[in-house]
């Protein structure tokens, strides 16, 4: 069916968080390691590192919570700040996606029905 996509950046002057972002973060979320979370997306490590830090740096704030490796190895956890930039940008993107959905039937009606 045709259907219409949107993926929603956000930049100041530079990109500063995004899609990737996020989805990083859920992983990190999920597997409490950036290691484990680049590896599902098959991203390297130091560029997951390179995501977070632009972001942080950008932001103002944190969006992780890192304990160094050693014995039992390092761990990553989001921080409160984190979650809430995950979900209002889910929120935002939910409702874009809404609007844009709506939009392309209003413009493009004959395309509803074909599959």
């Amino acid at each position: 069916m045709f259907h219409p996509t949107l993926k929603i950046k956000i930049y100041q002057e530079d990109l500063v968080f995004g899609p990737g972002l996020v989805i990083l973060m859920e992983h990190i979320l999920v597997t409490e390691s950036m290691k484990d979370a680049c590896g599902e997306m098959g991203m390297s490590y130091s560029k997951g590192w390179k995501i977070i830090n632009r972001a942080e740096k950008e932001l103002g704030y944190e969006l992780l919570e890192r304990r160094h490796g050693g014995k039992s190895g390092g761990k990553c956890t989001v921080t409160e700040k984190g979650k809430s930039l995950m979900k209002r940008y889910r929120q935002m993107e939910k409702e874009t996606r809404d609007c844009l959905q709506k939009s392309f039937e209003k413009y493009f009606p004959e395309y509803q029905r074909i599959r």
